[in-house]
């Protein structure tokens, strides 16, 4: 038997509608139910409002924690990064700040020397720093003028044109002036300390005279001016001066000892003394009073001679005897002393 086709459903059966599982969207309300009303729109919160959400559903998954971000700056790229990277301002160039600093030295310098210029050509031209007066202490042998010629010091003269050590080596340039001291005592006087050589003896070198000091030194010729009412040191040739200056200066000191011992002994006072005279041996020979009396002290040391010779002089003097050679050249035996009678 032939089957027929079944027929095609009749037009007004519906379909069966699909079940749509929980949560998915709303379904359609059934045929005869009435339909559940749709919840408005909820408004725009305002702004500058602090906005709460809302509770999650049952039906939807909970909003994960809150948590905290802190945010850095970014980092300066290093040298070499990656070329995206915002690079920080670059400082002034070195050569730039040592250009500034240079400048700036400049200026004071400038000004700096302006200032000081100004300031010289103000002491060195007023008339308050003028020269008026000059104070020579010291000397005997020359007078305030000859010693502030001698350096170059004039009255008018601006007081800080003045060399003071110049001036000084210049007033020493004297052989009687040992050492002269200048110094300034503003706003117009020089202040001269002078220290001035003693002669203690003239030499006799040669045929010519030369002072003396007690140190033995020579330091100048006898001239018409100086004294001459000094012990004259004699036997002292100028060969042993140009030979060994040194070991003249040391014979004449001696001999000087010698003096100052006698006039320590009281000798000096009764016998002044005359010469003093140097042997080939080193030995002295001293003479002393008006009557030329000559005492043989030989070889030093003298001090215990000469107080042996003050008291043979005394015992001559008490007898009213006259001597004219008093020998202690005795080394072996200085306790004997032989006197020659005149």
């Amino acid at each position: 038997m032939n089957e027929r086709p079944s027929a095609p459903p009749p037009p007004n059966r519906r379909r069966a509608t699909a079940s749509l599982p929980a949560g998915s969207g709303s379904a359609r309300p059934a045929r005869g139910s009435k339909p559940e009303p749709v919840a408005a729109a909820p408004a725009p919160a305002p702004k500058n409002e602090r906005v709460r959400a809302a509770p999650p559903s049952s039906h939807e998954s909970p909003a994960p924690p809150a948590t905290s971000v802190s945010v850095r700056p970014p980092r300066p790229p290093k040298k070499g990064g990656p070329p995206g990277e915002a690079r920080p301002a670059r400082p002034l160039s070195r050569h730039f700040r040592a250009l500034q600093l240079l400048a700036g030295a400049a200026v004071v310098l400038v000004a700096s020397t302006a200032v000081a210029w100004g300031a010289r050509r103000y002491i060195v031209s007023s008339p308050r720093f003028a020269v008026r007066t000059v104070l020579v202490d010291g000397v005997q042998r020359r007078t305030a003028e000859q010693v502030a010629s001698a350096g170059g010091i004039e009255v008018g003269k601006n007081i800080f044109t003045l060399d003071l050590e110049l001036a000084g080596a210049s007033i020493s340039t004297d052989p009687w002036i040992e050492k002269a001291t200048v110094t300034r005592k503003l706003p117009s006087t020089i202040q001269v300390n002078v220290v001035e050589r003693e002669a203690q003896a003239l030499v006799a070198i040669g045929g010519d005279l030369y002072l003396a000091t007690r140190d033995g030194e020579l330091f100048k010729e006898l001239a018409e001016d100086d004294p001459v009412d000094l012990p004259i040191v004699t036997g002292i040739t100028g060969d042993q001066v140009a030979r060994d200056r040194a070991g003249v200066i040391i014979a004449v000191r001696r001999l000087l000892d010698v003096v100052e011992d006698m006039g320590r002994a009281g000798v000096a006072r009764r016998y002044p003394i005359q010469e003093l005279h140097v042997e080939r041996d080193g030995s002295i020979v001293v003479t002393i009073g008006k009557e030329a009396i000559a005492l043989h002290l030989g070889q030093p040391p003298y001090r215990d001679k000469v107080g042996q010779a003050a008291r043979v002089l005394t015992e001559l003097a008490q007898r009213k005897a006259s001597a004219s050679v008093i020998f202690l050249d005795n080394d072996a035996h200085p306790e004997r002393v032989v006197v020659r009678m005149k």
